[in-house]
């Protein structure tokens, strides 16, 4: 959900909880950016694709434009204007029912100075009988507003007719998603993955703020790498559901989706505060997913040097929970071992993705069971194929499925033989009569 080259992109923008949110999603025909009674809840500019009457273009939600922004407020009107002076038509959302504001005479002036055509939204005009409550919306100067109901659906086709006259066709289309090469960033809250993401984009695509929580949706962007578009996402920080709560358990939601819709999975972890139990779960939640894993300890340049050979050992021991897991340490402020992660990320995607013969894996696992025989029990196993990729997935025929310990032996051949580092190896066991020609084992 970026823009690229030739996408048409389409700002909406308006002061704080004035239903932007509410009216992507209902333009788009699903829910996808995070909407909510709360004020200020977007934070980031979240793009949503849209199709209309055989057109295409990507609405830009932003957070709000408030009168006096403080803080991290700052930050949001910044990603705002960024999505205004990229956008090729902009969505002014106004509250009709409360009428016009001093934010709201504020940011008109402002986008009387725009290049872009501007459409006022008179929002919240939930029936003809409130319809002529959008005409005081004409003092904003920005012409005749279009009274719409984002709740309801009311006036949105109207609003989308109108909106379809003022935009340029796209002059390049996005990649398919499946040539798309897709990572996202997950961690906890608060441990630099929206910093790092921006250095991975080369823009300040996410907002970034000390402040616990700041990304609340998925954001992605995309970029190229060794000659291929690839998209970066970067998620809400994901804690425990019981700690999950209003606006953030849609973050989690989105999260989760991310990481289900994602190739490789990039885990950040305060390298000060180590791996934690949260950190765990979220690579179990990478590996169940079937995606690969990458490790990036951030804030390398906040631990003592004195305790960093030691704190590495440990932490690289412990971050094999998918085996052969890079671990990088990096720092997003001063940019150490920012380089190093697509490597790392294109290495791991380039495993997932692959796909070994059956003649390949059957003479891996030749040598296999004539180094350790199957326990007695298991029975003969006679024959391996790969049925699919993405992850790797191998089903091996036999007379039963041998004990845990056995099958971790053989999956650990796999992945040294092929090199499957730091993805899952999904494999399963079937029964089947011996078929001559297929046994490992078999010789003539």
């Amino acid at each position: 959900m970026t823009g690229g080259p030739g996408n048409v992109l389409v700002a909406v923008i308006g002061r704080p909880n004035v239903g932007k949110s509410t009216l992507v999603n209902r333009l788009a025909g699903r829910r996808e950016a995070i909407s909510h009674e709360s004020a200020g809840v977007t934070r980031d500019r979240i793009e949503v694709p849209v199709k209309w009457r055989g057109r295409s273009f990507k609405l830009v939600d932003t957070g709000g434009l408030p009168l006096r922004p403080r803080g991290m407020e700052s930050a949001i009107v910044a990603q705002a204007r960024r999505a205004i002076d990229a956008a090729h038509a902009i969505l002014f959302v106004v509250d009709a029912r409360v009428g016009v504001t001093e934010e709201d005479l504020r940011v008109a002036r402002e986008m009387r100075r725009q290049l872009s055509p501007v459409i006022v939204v008179a929002n919240k005009i939930d029936s003809e009988a409130q319809e002529p409550s959008a005409a005081e919306l004409f003092k904003l100067g920005l012409g005749e507003p279009v009274p719409v109901s984002a709740l309801h659906g009311r006036g949105t086709g109207e609003l989308l007719d109108r909106l379809l006259g003022l935009l340029p066709a796209a002059v390049a289309d996005q990649p398919p998603v499946e040539d798309e090469v897709r990572f996202c960033l997950v961690g906890r809250p608060n441990v630099g993955k929206s910093s790092l993401f921006n250095r991975l984009v080369r823009e300040e695509r996410a907002v970034v703020h000390d402040q616990p929580g700041t990304t609340r949706d998925a954001v992605d962007s995309v970029t190229e790498l060794a000659g291929r578009p690839v998209r970066f996402i970067d998620t809400a920080g994901l804690r425990r559901a019981v700690k999950t709560r209003d606006v953030e358990y849609y973050g989690l939601v989105r999260t989760i989706r991310a990481i289900d819709s994602s190739h490789v999975a990039l885990l950040v972890v305060d390298a000060a505060q180590g791996l934690t139990s949260e950190d765990k779960r979220i690579a179990a939640r990478v590996a169940e997913a079937g995606r690969g894993l990458v490790a990036a300890l951030s804030k390398w340049d906040l631990v003592p040097s004195e305790k960093r050979a030691p704190l590495l050992v440990d932490l690289e021991r412990d971050l094999q929970l998918i085996p052969g897991t890079p671990v990088i340490r990096t720092s997003a402020v001063t940019g150490v071992g920012v380089t190093r992660i697509p490597g790392a990320l294109l290495g791991v995607h380039a495993s997932w993705v692959r796909r070994v013969s059956t003649a390949e894996a059957n003479r891996a696992l030749v040598s296999a069971l004539a180094t350790h025989p199957p326990p007695r029990h298991t029975g003969r196993i006679l024959y391996g194929t790969q049925v699919s990729a993405g992850p790797p997935t191998f089903v091996l025929f036999g007379s039963g499925e041998p004990a845990p310990s056995y099958r971790r032996y053989l999956e650990n051949v796999l992945r040294r033989e092929f090199g499957l580092n730091g993805v899952p190896i999904r494999m399963s066991f079937r029964s089947r009569p011996p078929r001559r020609g297929h046994q490992p084992g078999h010789s003539r």
